[in-house]
């Protein structure tokens, strides 16, 4: 599939920046997004593990 976009010239600049074509730069921004939209967030997963290690850990009652 092609898809014709236009891109900003920061967008042209960071690819530039990267050493990188702005087709490179854009499939890498595209796959990002991939991954932050299929992904669990960062947070959450955060507080999950906290939550997964109080509950495996029982302290002793004083």
């Amino acid at each position: 599939m092609i898809i014709s976009i236009t891109v900003p010239d920061t967008v042209v600049r960071a690819a530039q920046d990267r050493n990188m074509s702005i087709e490179e730069f854009v499939d890498t921004l595209i796959d990002k997004g991939m991954e932050k939209a299929t992904g669990r967030p960062i947070v959450s997963s955060a507080i999950e593990r906290i939550r997964a290690l109080h509950t495996d850990v029982v302290l002793p009652r004083r």
